[in-house]
C-alpha cells in the first residue's frame, strides 16, 4: 500500500498540541514503510507550523521542534519525498479542477496535492482536511486516517 500525506496530516503528526496528533501517529505506527509527500506538501506543513505561534496554538520552541521532527523523519525515511513532474502534474490538476471545482470550491494547493497522489499512484491519501478528503474520494483514493 502506497500512502501519500498532505500538509494537514504532517502538521497533526508533528505538532504535539494538534487535536489529531494521536490519530496520525496511531495510523503511522502500523506502517512498515515510509509515507510519500511532495516538497510542496512539506513546504506547506512547515509554513503552517511556523504560523501556529501567531495564533497561540503552539509556542515558538514547540513549533521549531515540530519542524525539526519533520526534517528528522525525512532523514530517517519515515517521510519519502516524491514529486510529480510539472508536465504531468499540471494537466492532471487542471482536469481535477475542471471536473470538481464546478460543483464545490477546492483550493489550488488541495487540487495539486490530490493530483500528486494520483500521479504517484498512491492507494491512500492521508489528510484531516475535509475538502481534500472529499476530492480524493471522488478520484477513487482511499482516505485515512
Amino acid at each position: 500500500m502506497t500512502a501519500f500525506a498532505d500538509a494537514s496530516f504532517l502538521v497533526a503528526a508533528f505538532a504535539p498540541d494538534d487535536e489529531h496528533n494521536r490519530v496520525a501517529w496511531r495510523w503511522w505506527k502500523r506502517r512498515d514503510s515510509g509515507i510519500l509527500a511532495s516538497r510542496l506538501v512539506v513546504y506547506e506543513a512547515e509554513n503552517t507550523l511556523r504560523g501556529l505561534p501567531l495564533n497561540g496554538r503552539l509556542n515558538v520552541n514547540r513549533a521549531r521542534a515540530a519542524i525539526e521532527g519533520m526534517n528528522r523523519a525525512r532523514l530517517e525515511g519515515m517521510i519519502v519525498l516524491r514529486d510529480s513532474p510539472p508536465h504531468r502534474l499540471i494537466p492532471l490538476a487542471r482536469r481535477l479542477s475542471q471536473h470538481h471545482t464546478t460543483t464545490a470550491t477546492y483550493g489550488a494547493l488541495d487540487i495539486l496535492h490530490v493530483a500528486t497522489a494520483l500521479d504517484l499512484r498512491a492507494d491512500v491519501f492521508l489528510s484531516f482536511d475535509k475538502r481534500q478528503r472529499e476530492l480524493a474520494v471522488m478520484e477513487a483514493l482511499h482516505v485515512a486516517p
